[in-house]
C-alpha cells in the first residue's frame, strides 16, 4: 500500500485521507476535531508549519517551514493499556526510516523522543478518548526536524539537514515514513514492538532522572515492562515501575 503524494501518483488510497495544511495552530488541534467528527480509520494531518505546536508537559515545539508536523488518527482494536505500542512503533518508524534513506543512527528514548547523538530529531505526542477500555481515538502527534533549524535553546535538538551538511527531498521522506507508519499500525504485535524498542533504545542501562507533576525518580533505567513502563532501580535498591514523565538522561 502506498502512501499519498502530492505529485498524483498515488495508489490504493482507500483506506485512509490525507489532509495538507500550509500553517496550522497544530495538527493535533485539527485531528482532535476530525476524530470527533468520525473521520475514518488512518485519517492523516500534515502541516508545513504550525503556530502552536507543543510537546510534551505543554511544552511548546517550535514548528517552522522544513521540518515535518504531522498527527495520524487511529481507531485500534487493542485494549487501551496497549496505547504505548503505537507511541514505541512511531518512534521506531522514524528511526527505520531515517536509517534507511541517510544512514543515520537514531535511537528511541523513553518514553516518545528519537535521538541523534543525544540530540533529539524527533519527539512525539499522543491524545486519546475510549470508553470502556476500548479506544474510540488514539491521535499520534509528530514532529521531525528535517530542514528546518531546530530551537536548540529550549532542548538539544538536530535536524536531518544538519546531519548531511544539505537539505534533503522532503516529499521522499513523507511518503517513506508514511508507509513505514502505514505497515506498522496495521500490524501491531505488542511483544515485537517491546523487543524492537529495546534493540534500538538508549535508555536502559543509564541513570535517568523521570519528572512528573507530583513527584520525581530517579535511579538506573533497567528494563521495560510490558505495559510500556519503565522500570527504575533507585539508590536504594528498591525497584519502581514509571508509568508516564519527563525522562532526563544523566
Amino acid at each position: 500500500m502506498q502512501i499519498n503524494s502530492p505529485n498524483g501518483n498515488d495508489k490504493n488510497i482507500s483506506s485512509y485521507h490525507i489532509h495538507h495544511y500550509d500553517t496550522v495552530s497544530s495538527t493535533m488541534d485539527i485531528a482532535r476535531q476530525m476524530s470527533r467528527d468520525n473521520c475514518p480509520n488512518n485519517t492523516i494531518v500534515i502541516a508545513k508549519k504550525q503556530d502552536k505546536g507543543r510537546g510534551r508537559m505543554q511544552r511548546q515545539w517550535r514548528s517552522e517551514h522544513g521540518g515535518l508536523y504531522m498527527t495520524w488518527i487511529i481507531r485500534p482494536q487493542l485494549n487501551v493499556q496497549y496505547c504505548f505500542a503505537y507511541v514505541f512503533s512511531a518512534a521506531l518508524s522514524i528511526v527505520k526510516t531515517l536509517k534507511g534513506l541517510y544512514n543515520i543512527d537514531a535511537q528511541v528514548k523513553w518514553p516518545n523522543d528519537v535521538l541523534v547523538q543525544s540530540h533529539k530529531i524527533a519527539g512525539i505526542l499522543t491524545e486519546t478518548q475510549f470508553e470502556n477500555d476500548q479506544f474510540k481515538y488514539v491521535n499520534i502527534g509528530m514532529g521531525i526536524n528535517i530542514n528546518n533549524q531546530p530551537d536548540t535553546e529550549v532542548v538539544h535538538a538536530i535536524s536531518v539537514r544538519d546531519i548531511n551538511q544539505k537539505s534533503v527531498d522532503m516529499e521522499l521522506f513523507r511518503t517513506t515514513l508514511c508507509n513505514t507508519l502505514l505497515d506498522h499500525f496495521s500490524n501491531i504485535h505488542v511483544h515485537d514492538i517491546l523487543d524492537a524498542w529495546k534493540s534500538n533504545n538508549c535508555t536502559i542501562g543509564n541513570n535517568v532522572k523521570i519528572v512528573m507533576p507530583d513527584n520525581t525518580v530517579e535511579g538506573k533505567a533497567i528494563d521495560i515492562n510490558d505495559d510500556g513502563s519503565l522500570i527504575i532501580r533507585k539508590e536504594d535498591r528498591t525497584i519502581v515501575p514509571v508509568i508516564y514523565g519527563d525522562c532526563v538522561l544523566r
